[in-house]
C-alpha cells in the first residue's frame, strides 16, 4: 500500500509536469509541440531527481544541451537527410547506454536522453511545426524541470544526503551505502557527514566481521556476541533517526554500552570496543554537526568519474558492448519504423524496443515478459472494451486507464504497461479517426516485434569475446585491485609514473564493472551468492574511490605508503588488515578507515563465494 501511494503521488507530480509544461508550450506558441515539451519534461524530471538539490541541478544544467540536441535534433535533421536523422538518434542512443558506466546516478540520466531523443523523433505531430518550435519544445522541457526542481528543494536542500546516510546507518545494506557516499559526494560535503560515513562504514563492516565468528564459537560465545551484536544494530538504527532529522533533537538517544557476560576467543573483544568506539564517533558527529567543508572529495568525484570513464570506454567492457547492443537495436528499429512514415504507433515501438534492451541479459527478459505480457492483457481489456462499448468512448478510457496506471508504474509495470495500450490504441484511434480492431492489431504486431529485437539485441554476446565465469572475473577484479593499490603506494614514495597510475586505474574500473555485469549468457552464483558479489563489487569500488584519494598525496606520506602496501597484500589474503599509522593526520585517518572498511567488505564477500561450487 505504501508504494502505491508513493506511486499515486508521482502520478500527481507526473501530471504537473506534463501537463504544466504543455499548457505552458501552447500559450508559448509551440503548437503542436507541445505534447513533445510535455513528455520532454517528464523524461528530464526523472533524471534530474533524486540527488541533493545543488547536485541535481548542476547536472540538469550540464545535460540541458545534450537533451535539446536528442530532442530536436534527428527530427530537424530528418528534414534534410533521413540517413543523417538516423544516424545521429543511433549515436545519442549510444551515449544515453554508455552513461550508466559513470556510476549509479547516471542509469537515470541516459534513461532520460535515451527516452527523450527516441520519443522526440518517433512522435508524430499533428500539422507542421517551425524551427523555433521543435528546438522550443525541449528547451522549454529543461528550463521548466530546473524551476519545479528548485521549487522542490529548496526547504531542506540536504534532504536525501541526510536520508541516504540514515538509510546506510539504519541497516548494513550494500545500495545504501553506495548512494549516501555517491549522494555525499555529488553535494558539498560537510565534515559531520563525512565522520558519520566512515564511521558508518566501519562500525557496520566490524559488525560483519564479528557476526561471520558465531559458526566457530561455542554456543554460549555466539548467544553472549549475538545480544551484544543485536543492541548494537538497535543503536545503529535510533542513531539514524537523529542523522535524518534536518535540526538536531533536543534529546538524542545515548550510547548504552552492553559487554559479553563471557571470555570471547582471539581480538573479538578488540573488535567490540572497535564498534563502540564507531558508535560514539556517529553520535557525536550528529550532534554537533560540523559544517566546515571537507576538501579531498572533490578531487575524489572527478578522478572516480574519469576512471570509471576510462574503464568503460573499453571493448572488454560490459557497458560499452551493451550501449553498442543498443544502437544497434535502435537502427533495426528505426529502419523497420521508416517503412510506415507517419504511423502514430512508430513512437510505441521505438520506445519499447529501447526500453527492453538492458545492460544484463535477467532484465532484458524481465523487460520483455513485462511488455509483452502487459500488452497482450491491455488488449484483452480493450477487445471487450470495443465489444460492449460504442468507439467514442475510447479516448475517455484511454486517458482514465493511463491515469489509474501511473500508480502502478513502478510497482506492477505489468498493469501499467497494459493501460498504456487502451490510451495508445484509444486515443490515436479516436483522434486519427482510425478502425480501432486494425488499429489494435498493428499495435500488438509492433510490441511483438520489438520484443523480438530488444531479446535479439539485448542477448546478442560480441564474436571472440570470451565469457568468463565468476571465478575469473573475481580473480581479475582482485588482482587489478592489488595492483592498483601497490602502484598508489609506489606513487607515495615517488616511484611511479602517472601514466601507469592511470592504467591500472582504468583496469580496475573495468574489471569491477564486468564483475558485477556479466556478458550476457555467462555462468552465474547462486541466488543466495548474489549478495556476497554484490558486495565484493561495492568494496572494490570503494577501494578504487579511495586509492583515487590516496595517489593524490603524492610522495609526501611513506607511512600511508607503506599502509597502502600492506592493504593490498591484505586484499589477495596474503596477510591481514593493516592498522591505520599512528603518525596519520586527520584526512589520512578517514582514508585509513574508507580502506580498511572496504577490505572487510571484499575479504567477507569472497569468504561466501569461495562456498559456491558455481563460481569455484
Amino acid at each position: 500500500m505504501n508504494a502505491l501511494a508513493r506511486g499515486g503521488g508521482m502520478m500527481v507530480v507526473i501530471l504537473l509536469v506534463v501537463g504544466g509544461t504543455a499548457g505552458l508550450g501552447a500559450a508559448l506558441g509551440l503548437g503542436g509541440t507541445a505534447v513533445l515539451a510535455g513528455l520532454t519534461a517528464l523524461f528530464c524530471f526523472l533524471a534530474a531527481s533524486g540527488g541533493p538539490l545543488r547536485a541535481d541541478l548542476k547536472l540538469l544544467a550540464a545535460f540541458a544541451p545534450a537533451v535539446v540536441v536528442g530532442g530536436a535534433g534527428p527530427r530537424l535533421l530528418g528534414q534534410v537527410s533521413s540517413a543523417g536523422a538516423i544516424a545521429l538518434l543511433v549515436v545519442i542512443v549510444f551515449v544515453a547506454g554508455l552513461l550508466p558506466a559513470l556510476g549509479p546516478r547516471f542509469v537515470t540520466v541516459g534513461l532520460g536522453l535515451g527516452m527523450a531523443s527516441v520519443f522526440g523523433y518517433g512522435f508524430q505531430l499533428s500539422g507542421s511545426a517551425s524551427t523555433a518550435q521543435i528546438v522550443g519544445a525541449p528547451a522549454l522541457a529543461v528550463g521548466v524541470v530546473f524551476v519545479l526542481r528548485l521549487l522542490m528543494g529548496i526547504a531542506d536542500p540536504g534532504k536525501p544526503v541526510r536520508t541516504a546516510l540514515a538509510d546506510a546507518l539504519a541497516g548494513p545494506d550494500r545500495d545504501a551505502a553506495e548512494r549516501a557516499l555517491r549522494l555525499w559526494l555529488a553535494d558539498r560535503p560537510h565534515a559531520w557527514q563525512a565522520r558519520v560515513l566512515t564511521a558508518t562504514a566501519r562500525g557496520h563492516g566490524t559488525v560483519i566481521t564479528l557476526r561471520e565468528r558465531l559458526r566457530v564459537f561455542e554456543q554460549a560465545q555466539a548467544d553472549e556476541l549475538t545480544r551484544v551484536l543485536d543492541v548494537v544494530e538497535a543503536q545503529f538504527v535510533a542513531l539514524a533517526e537523529t542523522v535524518r532529522a534536518k535540526q538536531v533533537p533536543a534529546e538524542p538517544p545515548e550510547i548504552e554500552r552492553v559487554d559479553p557476560e563471557v571470555a570471547l576467543p582471539g581480538d573479538t573483544t578488540t573488535l567490540l570496543d572497535e564498534v563502540w568506539t564507531m558508535l560514539a564517533e556517529i553520535r557525536t558527529a550528529a550532534t554537533t554537526r560540523d559544517r566546515s567543508t571537507v576538501d579531498f572529495p572533490r578531487h575524489l568525484v572527478r578522478q572516480a568519474l574519469r576512471q570509471e570513464a576510462g574503464g568503460a570506454l573499453s571493448w572488454r567492457s560490459v557497458q560499452l558492448r551493451h550501449a553498442v547492443r543498443c544502437a544497434l537495436g535502435m537502427l533495426v528499429a528505426v529502419l523497420v519504423a521508416a517503412f510506415r512514415p507517419g504511423d502514430p504507433l512508430t513512437v510505441s515501438f521505438l520506445m519499447t524496443t529501447f526500453a527492453i534492451m538492458q545492460p544484463e541479459w535477467r532484465d532484458t527478459l524481465t523487460k520483455a515478459w513485462q511488455r509483452g505480457a502487459g500488452a497482450v492483457a491491455g488488449a484483452v481489456v480493450l477487445a471487450l472494451a470495443l465489444w460492449l462499448l460504442p468507439q467514442s468512448a475510447l479516448l475517455p478510457l484511454g486517458i482514465v486507464a493511463l491515469l489509474v496506471g501511473f500508480p502502478f508504474m513502478q510497482v506492477k509495470p505489468m498493469v501499467f504497461n497494459g493501460c498504456v495500450v487502451l490510451m495508445a490504441v484509444g486515443v490515436n484511434a479516436t483522434t486519427r479517426h482510425l478502425d480501432a480492431v486494425s488499429t489494435l492489431v498493428e499495435y500488438l504486431l509492433l510490441v511483438a516485434l520489438a520484443v523480438v529485437i530488444g531479446l535479439l539485441f539485448g542477448f546478442a554476446a560480441v564474436p571472440g569475446v570470451p565469457k568468463p565465469s565468476v571465478a575469473q572475473r573475481f580473480s581479475a577484479a582482485v588482482e587489478a585491485g592489488e595492483a592498483l593499490l601497490s602502484v598508489v603506494a609506489a606513487r607515495l614514495r615517488g616511484g611511479a609514473e602517472q601514466r601507469e597510475v592511470g592504467l591500472r586505474f582504468r583496469a580496475a574500473a573495468r574489471t569491477t564493472q564486468d564483475l558485477l555485469s556479466p556478458e550476457p549468457g555467462s555462468r552465474e552464483p547462486e541466488p543466495s551468492h548474489r549478495d556476497a558479489l554484490d558486495e565484493v563489487g561495492d568494496g572494490l569500488r570503494g577501494l578504487v574511490s579511495s586509492a583515487g584519494a590516496l595517489a593524490r598525496r603524492g610522495a609526501q606520506s611513506p607511512a600511508m605508503a607503506a599502509f597502502t602496501e600492506a592493504s593490498a597484500a591484505a586484499l589477495t589474503g596474503r596477510a591481514d588488515p593493516p592498522e591505520p599509522p599512528p603518525s596519520a593526520d586527520e584526512e589520512d585517518r578517514l582514508l585509513a578507515d574508507l580502506v580498511l572498511a572496504d577490505l572487510r567488505r571484499v575479504r567477507g564477500g569472497a569468504q561466501l563465494l569461495a562456498a559456491d561450487p558455481v563460481t569455484r
